[in-house]
């Protein structure tokens, strides 16, 4: 039955994680006059005090001995129940009934949403679909045999695969996550960036690097590197290998780093190894002006991209960082890796330079050549905003998004 006209329409957000991808969009709905409720297990941020939180808390780990293709599964699924078991008490309690569930799929957060409201419409959020050969995998060293592999690909999508078979919608970020999908799973996919504040991630002509702990003398020429962790997935190795090369030939270069000493996607470490300390026991780096922010606050980091005179952006096929398309809002001139991940945001030679970030010598070349030619850097900047304005500001996506949710609900 279509909701009435003077409702005010009403939306959960579920997700493992809080804000992720959810929380700023969701405060956007808030203030155009959504009933708005995140559902989330680790809170990072805070929640708008015009919005509901309801606190997922799964009632065990995953178990021992299960059958490692169905890890996954079991772990959705545990996640699906402290999903439920949350909802079920929002809505016996406080008469929660949302028109819509949002939530991010394969990891069970909204899997089992219409079995509390069988009204309600879901949208699932899809990121990856597994396959193998994978496009993302920097080695495989576990030596197993090929058919282990395919069938394990295969049997890590089943969280997705429920979802998929019960949502009304399905978004998907980018052209290059949507085509990892089977064609026949293809077809459900709307693709819509998440979007980007291209107000507040505009040029600074005038911004200087202030961040705690940091002094750059005049002369300094700045390239900049942000990532959620330290790994190959990222291209940090390979950074870092090009930052020796770079820091003997350029006097007065420094190179500021933001991001955490850990691995977020990819192989894990044996504990009390990391990627940043692999490479400065490998390389001979000058190390003050080598600079490790950690994790910056989100002011700190905007202003790190409008201060830098170059950003490099590093990663394997996989998916598309936001911080690309910030860094791109900002106008910065940019390296980036040559792959189709990163080939749909940028036009090599227009809005920025793409290389193979493997090749240490390749990046080296691409990064100084910006770095000497100040007027083509200034050039890609300005392109690469353009890019982010055409295409990706959620200035024109979030309202084209609320319309077209609120027409699910109305469907």
């Amino acid at each position: 039955m279509p909701k009435s006209q003077t409702a005010k329409p009403s939306i959960l957000f579920s997700h493992q994680n809080f804000p992720a991808q959810f929380g700023a969009f969701g405060q956007y709905l808030a203030q155009q006059g959504w009933d708005v409720t995140f559902a989330t297990t680790k809170l990072s941020g805070q929640v708008p005090a015009s919005c509901r939180l309801l606190q997922m808390k799964p009632h065990r780990a995953p178990a021992d001995g299960v059958h490692r293709f169905a890890a996954d599964l079991e772990k959705a699924m545990i996640n699906g129940q402290a999903f439920a078991n949350a909802a079920m008490r929002a809505r016996d309690a406080d008469g929660l009934v949302p028109d819509l569930v949002f939530a991010h799929s394969g990891w069970g957060s909204g899997t089992f949403c219409k079995a509390v409201w069988p009204a309600c419409k879901y949208v699932a959020y899809v990121e990856w679909f597994y396959s193998w050969p994978a496009v993302d995998v920097v080695a495989d060293v576990s030596n197993r045999r090929e058919e282990d592999r395919r069938a394990h690909a295969l049997a890590r999508n089943a969280p997705i695969l429920l979802d998929l078979a019960q949502a009304d919608a399905v978004y998907c970020p980018t052209q290059f996550q949507a085509a990892r999908f089977p064609d026949r799973l293809r077809d459900q996919l709307l693709i819509e960036h998440d979007g980007v504040d291209a107000a507040r991630l505009a040029p600074d002509p005038h911004a200087a690097l202030t961040l705690p702990g940091i002094t750059l003398p005049p002369e300094a020429e700045v390239i900049s590197y942000a990532t959620r962790g330290m790994e190959p997935q990222r291209g940090f190795p390979d950074f870092m290998r090009a930052v020796a090369v770079l820091l003997g030939q350029r006097p007065h270069l420094h190179v500021v780093i933001g991001g955490e000493d850990r691995v977020s996607y990819g192989a894990k470490l044996p504990d009390g190894d990391s990627w940043k300390a692999r490479m400065l026991k490998e390389l001979d780096l000058d190390l003050s002006r080598v600079h490790f922010t950690g994790r910056l606050p989100y002011p700190d980091y905007v202003q790190l991209l409008q201060a830098t005179d170059l950003h490099v952006y590093f990663t394997v096929p996989f998916v598309l960082s936001w911080s690309l398309i910030e860094a791109m809002s900002v106008g910065c001139a940019l390296v980036a890796s040559d792959n189709d991940a990163v080939r749909e945001a940028i036009a090599d030679g227009q809005s920025g330079v793409l290389v193979d970030h493997t090749d240490v010598e390749a990046a080296v070349a691409a990064i100084s050549s910006l770095l000497d030619d100040k007027a083509r850097a200034q050039s890609l900047g300005k392109a690469a905003r353009q890019t982010v304005l055409d295409r990706y500001d959620r200035g024109q996506i979030w309202p084209a998004r609320a319309d077209a949710l609120h027409r699910l609900i109305e469907s």
